[in-house]
This record gives C-alpha cells, structure tokens and sequence, in this order.
C-alpha cells in the first residue's frame, strides 16, 4: 500500500452512508410522510405513498451503489426499473437541467411526487413541500452515526490532522403548480449546511464543509471546491498525495479523487464488509473504518 504520514494526512470524508446511516433512518422519517398524507387522504392513501417513497429511494439507492454489470441483478427491477425511475426524475426537472445542465437525482421532494403520482393521487406544492419538511426533520434527529466513526475521528485530531466533509446536495426544490420543479442553489444548500451542523452535537467534528450545491458529485468541480475550501482554511495549497477520501460509493466519491486528482488513499466503506480488501496501491474497502490507521505511517 500507498503509506501515508500522519503529520501530512489531509482527511476528506463523503457524510451520508458512510459516516451516518441514512439508509436506515430513511424508513421512520418516511413516516413522517405518511401523517401529512394522513390529513388530507385515506389511511390507505397515505401509507401507499410512504411505501411508494420508500421503494424510489431504496432503488435509486441500489441502483447508485452498482459497479458492475452483473450486479443489476441484485437491483429490484434490474437497470430497467432503475434507469426507467432516472427519467421520471428528470422529467420533473426539465427547467432545472435547461439551466444548471443536469439534475437533482436525489430530491426528497421529487420522490414524495413521484409516490403520490403512483399512487394516483393529485397533490399541492404545499403538501409536497410539507412532507419533505418532515421527513428530513425526522432524518436528521434520529441520525445513526456509524460505529468507529467518532473514534477514528479522535485519532485523526489527536494527530492534530484536519478534517473536511465533502456531501452532495440534499437537492432541496420547490414544486410548481403544475408539477415541476425548481432549484435555488442557496436555498438547498442552506438546508443541507443546517442538517450536518447538527451532527458536530453528535460528536462528528470537522474543520470545514463543503456541499454540492449546484455542481454535484461526481463532477470535478465539486471535489475542486471541496479542497479549494480546506486549502483556504489550511492557508495553504494541499499535496493530494497526503489526501484521503472515504466514501460509499466508488464511482460517486471516490474515482474522481483517486484518477483524476492522485489522491494518496481511497476508501470505499461497505457497512457490512467483514474483512479489509485492498485493491491497489491506492484503495481499500472496509466495514470498519478503524482500519484505515493501520495504513498510515
């Protein structure tokens, strides 16, 4: 392996799934949505929603973390069902992709249309809105950080090493009258910048943070504005040699800064990966992030 010194380790760590469990928690937020439904819709209205939410984000989820062909099998509904959920998605973005280029493919508020559409059901900007407001209320009181997290994380600052957080957006957006969406840059990264302050409550510390809004991972961009803001907070430019990214999802956090900007060390975390796998000189993956300080020098 690629050892890395600790007196040089700059640490960049992607935050949902890989150090909180979002997946988990999005199950009792959805519930949340469930009761706005329950206001206006029958019982059985608004629990169809909730479990219609829950199969768009468990499937974008499983369709997200393939990496290769074989593996769409393991996906509810394979590349079909997955690609088939991508141009719903984007056909409610038409205005948002004219101006910005591409889409928000993980919109709460755009899910929660998507299930109320399934379920046949007309709905109100108003409402949509409302039940994403819920949802994320709950997602983020009841978040989950993984176990190892906060440890690692007071060895990292023991080392008196920094750490910066790299996040995509939470795509926050705003439904129109006639079904389509809107995006303001400030306005959803307002948000998402409120949700992971939060978690400095939970014992996750950080120097600084940087959120993928308007440009997404995994444009170069955004992991270019994500070590501009730790190399303004460093005063100083980084050697990306001494860089390490960790995240849960290879394509999504971790080629680009390993191929194209020559990060040190990227480590793909899989929650349930037993043992340590190293790939090459240059990338592992683990389920127990601890492990990651045994390839530093």
């Amino acid at each position: 392996m690629n050892k890395i010194s600790w007196s040089n380790s700059i640490w960049f760590f992607d935050i949902d799934d890989t150090l909180i469990d979002t997946v988990s928690t999005t199950i009792p937020a959805s519930e949340e949505i469930r009761k706005v439904f329950l206001a206006k819709y029958t019982p059985e209205q608004a629990m169809q929603v909730k479990n219609n939410f829950n199969n768009i984000f468990h499937l974008m989820m499983a369709g997200y973390r393939v990496k290769n062909a074989d593996e769409w099998q393991l996906v509810p509904g394979g590349k079909k069902a997955f690609d088939k959920i991508l141009e719903d998605i984007e056909n409610h973005q038409i205005r948002v992709k004219e101006k910005y280029g591409t889409i928000k493919k993980w919109s709460r508020e755009v899910f929660v249309k998507l299930a109320a559409d399934k379920a046949n059901l007309s709905v109100t900007p108003e409402i949509v809105n409302k039940a994403a407001d819920a949802y994320w209320l709950i997602l983020t009181e009841q978040t989950v950080v993984y176990p190892h997290v906060l440890e690692l994380m007071q060895i990292i600052k023991g080392y008196s090493r920094p750490i910066y957080l790299l996040t995509s957006s939470d795509g926050r957006l705003r439904m129109d009258e006639k079904g389509q969406f809107d995006y303001d840059p400030q306005y959803s990264e307002a948000f998402k910048k409120n949700r992971i302050e939060l978690l400095r409550e939970k014992g996750i510390i950080f120097n600084a943070l940087s959120i993928g809004d308007p440009e997404d991972k995994p444009n170069l961009n955004f992991f270019q504005k994500g070590l501009k803001i730790a190399e303004q907070e460093l005063g100083c430019p980084i050697n990306t040699e001494h860089a390490i990214m960790i995240g849960d999802s290879f394509e999504g956090d971790l080629q680009v800064p390993k191929e194209r900007m020559g990060f040190g060390l990227v480590v793909l975390f899989q929650k349930d990966k037993i043992k340590l796998k190293i790939i090459d000189d240059h990338q592992i993956i683990t389920g127990n992030l601890m492990e990651v300080t045994r390839l530093l020098n």
